[in-house]
């Protein structure tokens, strides 16, 4: 318990630490010549080796990491994965890692690499959000999510480094780029649909927020009645599309038109608060960053993963695994209402939204050590090393 909490405190004050520290640098030099320091500068580049050194050094953290350390050593030992449905794209990385006999834990590591790197990347020109991104990556539920879904988060974490090509209604190499992703995760081509969003003058258009409480408010109820999971039960082609089909089993009760019962446990509260929190201050938030292009997207974006999460809280987790295509956009949006409110010296809404937005990974080690189950010990942390630890 101790390390774990060690691991992710201690990790996300360093990232934080060196996302404000690039920030400040980055202001001075604005200041002084009018430029804007360049992606590859020292404290990114070090962001992104600690957090893929954090992740490569894991030890079963993360539910589907025991499958994949399975799958690449027989793919070492025997030059073929035991599972044949792999994407090309993954499948090919895997046998360049494999081929050369390089350890798992540089394996870990290059695809961790890989889902920071792009969310970083995607966040360059925001480095005011780094700070709390970085912080929230290890001390929400991402870090878990990421290194569950390893293929997918990657998918995911690029998502956001395209989202100005939609903006800028960079059609092609937003389509060519998505095609290219589903090389390593099919659900990828989900993505295809977000090419609507340009057609709505979001900044203008957008509606007030009692309007967006209220649509909120009715995802949540729906959620918490899901009489209507009969759609993924009588669409196959659904699951076979995202390439979900692969962990769902159709005796499951959730998916043969029954539900589970989420509890309202503090974990699921915060975010709920969270998520009040982020619609509520958004008028806000775009009077502050009004000269921020790209904020409506990442907040129709976030409002779209908020609701959906909500609409499927109680079906199984290989339905939410989509929504975790928008969810990123939570964590971007709750850097943005950190910034605002600490800019704006509203320390006392700051001090409780931090508690919303980065205490959650306190309840999910107490879970994991306390009450333990299949879904809450793979947040526990091990090092590959000394797994017992």
């Amino acid at each position: 318990m101790l390390l774990s909490l060690l691991v992710y405190s201690l990790t996300g004050a360093t990232l934080f630490f060196l996302g404000w520290h690039v920030n400040k640098r980055e202001q001075q030099s604005l200041l002084q010549d009018g430029a804007k320091l360049p992606f590859y500068s020292w404290e990114i580049l070090l962001s992104l080796l600690i957090f893929a050194v954090i992740a490569g050094a894991r030890y079963h953290t993360g539910y589907d990491h025991a499958m994949y350390l399975d799958q690449y050593q027989i793919l070492q030992e025997t030059g073929d994965f035991s599972r044949h449905n792999f994407e090309y794209g993954f499948e090919w990385i895997s046998r360049l890692f494999a081929y050369f006999k390089i350890h798992y834990f540089f394996y870990f590591a290059f695809w961790a690499l890989l889902q920071i790197g792009f969310l970083y990347f995607g966040l360059r020109n925001h480095k005011h959000l780094l700070c709390w991104v970085g912080l929230g990556i290890m001390c929400g539920s991402y870090f878990l999510g990421w290194m569950n879904s390893i293929r997918q988060a990657v998918v995911v974490c690029l998502f956001v480094a395209l989202v100005p090509l939609i903006k800028n209604r960079k059609f092609e190499f937003y389509v060519l780029a998505v095609i290219l992703a589903a090389l390593f995760h099919k659900s990828a081509l989900l993505l295809l649909a977000v090419l609507v969003i340009p057609f709505f003058k979001l900044k203008d258009n957008l509606p007030n927020k009692w309007v967006l409480l209220s649509v909120f408010a009715v995802f949540v109820l729906l959620g918490s009645f899901p009489f209507w999971i009969d759609f993924f039960y009588d669409n196959q082609w659904f699951l076979d599309l995202t390439g979900y089909s692969n962990y769902s089993n159709m005796n499951d009760p959730n998916v043969a038109g029954k539900f589970r019962m989420v509890n309202w446990g503090p974990s699921r509260l915060l975010i709920l608060f969270g998520n009040l929190s982020v619609i509520w201050f958004y008028p806000e938030l775009k009077s502050h960053f009004k000269d921020d292009k790209l904020l409506p997207y990442f907040f129709m974006l976030a409002f779209v993963g908020m609701c959906l999460s909500n609409l499927l809280m109680n079906t199984t987790h290989f339905i939410l695994r989509p929504v975790e295509y928008f969810i990123i956009f939570y964590l971007v949006m709750s850097a943005y209402l950190m910034c605002y409110l600490f800019n704006t010296k509203k320390y006392a809404i700051c001090a409780v939204m931090f508690m919303a937005f980065y205490l959650l990974f306190v309840n999910n080690v107490y879970k994991a050590v306390y009450l333990p189950s299949v879904t809450n010990q793979p947040f526990l942390y091990h090092f590959f090393f000394y797994p017992s630890l």
